[in-house]
């Protein structure tokens, strides 16, 4: 219970303030948090035995990104990269894949404006689709084409080149963009259909 003293220790305005004391579990509270705060201090900033925010944050983004590498590692374990693939989910991602980031150069049907014709027999960088997955990944710097690898990631780039595949012979209307490179006999046309 608290203590009340009737001496009046200041007066003004006709308004009375008396010296009470507060509540003791007030006054152990303060105490408590003071002794926390002395504890927190040294405990994190003087000697650093604990782990501040921006640490716990880096090691969350840490453990998220090894998650994540894990998880990407799995569903790439079953998929054959060295060959395009005939499901019609991966031709429609890599279709829009495309869209969004190959047709400004390379036109929406494939038969070349800035970047080469991708639906003629004609391949500077080599015919195979090994080829064309190493191009989107490392891209060609000297001719104006980024790589994509820190864009896209490793199943995307596989439905980009399984849809530039799939390009292969297609016959766009004119104008298209003439042969450049290499002509490979064949290569004209995939070894699948759409």
């Amino acid at each position: 219970m608290a203590e009340y003293n009737d001496e009046i220790v200041h007066e003004c305005d006709g308004i009375q303030e008396q010296d009470n004391k507060l509540p003791q579990w007030w006054v152990m509270l303060f105490k408590v948090t003071i002794v926390f705060a002395v504890i927190y201090l040294l405990w994190f900033h003087v000697l650093g035995f604990g782990k501040l925010s921006a640490e716990k944050y880096e090691d969350e983004v840490s453990r998220a990104e090894a998650a994540q590498a894990a998880r990407q590692a799995a569903a790439l374990a079953n998929m054959d990269l060295t060959m395009p693939s005939l499901e019609a989910a991966v031709l429609s991602e890599g279709s829009e894949l495309y869209s969004t980031y190959c047709a400004s150069c390379h036109h929406s049907t494939g038969r070349g404006l800035i970047g080469p014709n991708l639906t003629d027999n004609a391949w500077i960088h080599g015919a195979e689709f090994a080829d064309s997955m190493y191009v989107i990944e490392n891209g060609v710097l000297e001719k104006g084409m980024q790589a994509w690898k820190s864009m896209l990631s490793l199943r995307q780039r596989h439905a980009v080149a399984s849809y530039i595949y799939s390009l292969r012979g297609s016959n766009p209307p004119e104008p298209r963009r003439a042969p450049q490179g290499e002509v490979v006999p064949g290569s004209d046309s995939p070894t699948f259909q759409l």
